[in-house]
Parts: C-alpha cells; structure tokens; sequence
C-alpha cells in the first residue's frame, strides 16, 4: 500500500498486541475462542477490524501502565495507539469489535 518496511512492522506489532489483549482479556487465555481479522483498503490508508465473542471489555479498565513504570507487561495499549491513528472498541450483539485505522502519509 505505500509503508516503508518499519511501518509495516509497527502496524503487525500493534495488531498483534490487540490480538494479545483479546486472547488475555476477553478469553482469558482459553484456546478455543475465535477472532475474526478484517484488514480493508481505505481511500487513505488501512482499517483493521478484530471481532471476538469472548468478555466484553470494560471501556474504563483499558489503560497503560505508567511509562516509568519497571515491571514487565502491559505496554500493548500505549504500543496501539502510537502506532495506529485512530482505535475504537465496541459492543454489538455479535461480539466485541476493535477497529484501529492508519492514515497513508502521500509524500509531497
């Protein structure tokens, strides 16, 4: 799509971080739950779509640990949404669906 090669590798990892959080929030490390990836071409850039029927999130517990912080862990939030552009979660009847978009930056 036009990334250079450390951004492609920026956008995996938050995905995979996202992919992490659902494995370990929503389904509690359970192996048999499913996430359904969507990654769509958007007219600037990529939308990433991940829907998971496990736990809903609680919108009010999803944060970083402090930067400063020395423990191990928990940086997969802050790894997000430096990364992403935009990130939102929602609640549907079907599932828990987390959206990340990232803008194409078109040199000038």
């Amino acid at each position: 799509m036009g990334w250079e090669e450390p951004d492609c590798r920026a956008i995996t990892l938050a995905l995979d971080e996202a992919l992490a959080n659902i494995i370990r929030h929503a389904y509690h490390s359970r192996t048999d739950g499913t996430i359904e990836l969507e990654c769509r071409e958007t007219d600037n850039g990529l939308e990433l779509s991940l829907l998971d029927t496990g736990d809903a999130p609680d919108l009010t517990k999803i944060c970083a640990r402090e930067l400063n912080c020395d423990r191990p862990g928990g940086l997969g939030t802050h790894i997000i949404r430096y990364v992403m552009d935009s990130v939102s979660y929602e609640a549907s009847p079907s599932g828990n669906r987390f959206v990340a978009t990232k803008r194409l930056r078109k040199e000038v």
